[in-house]
């Protein structure tokens, strides 16, 4: 996954001063790179947005609590659409009993029961389509398409949620013209990076056991990649 052919690519886990350095000499070489801190923005540090408004003017990305976030168009440096996954596997073990012929003849006819394990898999997914928004002023917003009132998109709003976000998304590319837009996050976010200590939980019992996984870390470190290249002029 180091190697991988779509970037970008996480080398190393270093010290700050090795890691610019380490960096510095990549782009000498004509290899765009960047060093980042290892604790990246995430949802806490956003804006998340219940309601949105477009105007003539900006944009206003309203929470469910707090303060709005309100960008003019001309101060938009980035929108970015993206997706996060959540996965749960079930792992169960079941005991079935089955007669044993030969127990029963070295026990001169009494039948013995027998139990066979049987281990059976499950899985649940989950995909979470978002919008980034980036002030130049390093504010940052996010459309989640689970938790926001599409009504508020009016004759904009789509049949499905994921339908409305892109449409949503497509309207903030056109307004915002001189900002920077994405759509690779859409991909890359719903993979787990190499380096990155994604969200994972598991519960276990004698017959059961339940493993939680989550991107979200992932898509975090890789929004900051784009975010900090876009700054340092690696991204057009």
């Amino acid at each position: 996954m180091r190697l991988s052919r779509e970037p970008p690519a996480l080398l190393a886990p270093l010290e700050a001063a090795t890691a610019d350095a380490l960096a510095a000499r990549l782009c000498e070489h004509g290899l765009p790179a960047l060093a980042i801190a290892a604790h990246v923005p995430s949802d806490r540090d956003r804006t998340v947005a219940r309601t949105i408004e477009l105007s003539h003017e900006g944009v206003t990305l309203s929470p469910r609590f707090g303060e709005p976030m309100h960008v003019a168009w001309p101060e938009v440096m980035a929108v970015l659409r993206g997706a996060r996954e959540s996965r749960k596997d079930t792992y169960s073990v079941e005991r079935i009993p089955r007669p044993s012929g030969w127990a029963a003849w070295v026990t001169d006819g009494r039948w013995v029961t027998t139990h066979e394990k049987k281990t059976s898999h499950s899985s649940e997914e989950s995909v979470q389509h978002v919008i980034l928004v980036y002030a130049r002023d390093g504010r940052a917003g996010m459309v989640a398409d689970d938790d926001f009132d599409f009504t508020c998109l009016g004759t904009m709003k789509q049949p499905s949620s994921t339908a409305s976000l892109t449409q949503l998304a497509h309207k903030l590319r056109d307004n915002a013209a001189s900002a920077f837009y994405d759509e690779r996050l859409v991909r890359l976010g719903c993979r787990a990076l190499p380096l990155v200590a994604d969200m994972e939980s598991q519960s276990q019992s004698s017959v059961r056991s339940v493993v939680r996984t989550d991107t979200s870390a992932s898509f975090d470190v890789l929004a900051e990649v784009m975010r900090q290249a876009l700054l340092a002029g690696l991204l057009p």
